[in-house]
């Protein structure tokens, strides 16, 4: 990969001109910083928004608690796992209850839209966890 000197002499780009862009950069306004992090409204996949409907609805029935996360998993298959999956599924459990909270707290923030960009990676990020547990066994109940 080539270094930032090594593009700059490469004719992309000078040292002059590189120095002169980030001396001339502008600075934010206070709206701009304060709203820099704020997730934006836009529509998700389909299958994105079906799983988020039938996660939403296990959480408010209470079959499954962010702060428990023995409650995500399907107790008949966890209990036949060898041990070495048991194990790894327990790892994972931790990481797949912090995603969790990540996406029922965007839900319940009343400054966030109901459909966004970044719910649809949180979810996406929810799935690559589960998924490296469920390619051998289907353990989890979402």
């Amino acid at each position: 990969m080539a270094s930032v000197r090594e593009i700059c002499y490469n004719g992309h780009m000078s040292d002059d001109s590189f120095l002169q862009q980030v001396s001339n950069r502008k600075e934010l306004t206070q709206q701009q910083e304060q709203s820099a992090g704020t997730p934006v409204a836009g529509k998700m996949g389909a299958k994105h928004t079906s799983f988020l409907s039938d996660l939403f609805a296990l959480i408010d029935k209470g079959d499954i608690r962010t702060d428990e996360p023995q409650t995500f998993l399907n107790q008949e298959v966890y209990e036949k796992l060898s041990d070495e999956w048991k194990d790894k599924t327990d790892l994972a459990l931790t990481n797949i209850a912090n995603q969790l909270r990540l996406i029922d707290s965007f839900r319940k923030d009343t400054n966030t839209p109901v459909e966004s960009p970044q719910l649809q990676t949180m979810v996406e990020q929810l799935w690559q966890m589960k998924q490296r547990i469920e390619e051998d066994h289907d353990v989890f109940k979402f």
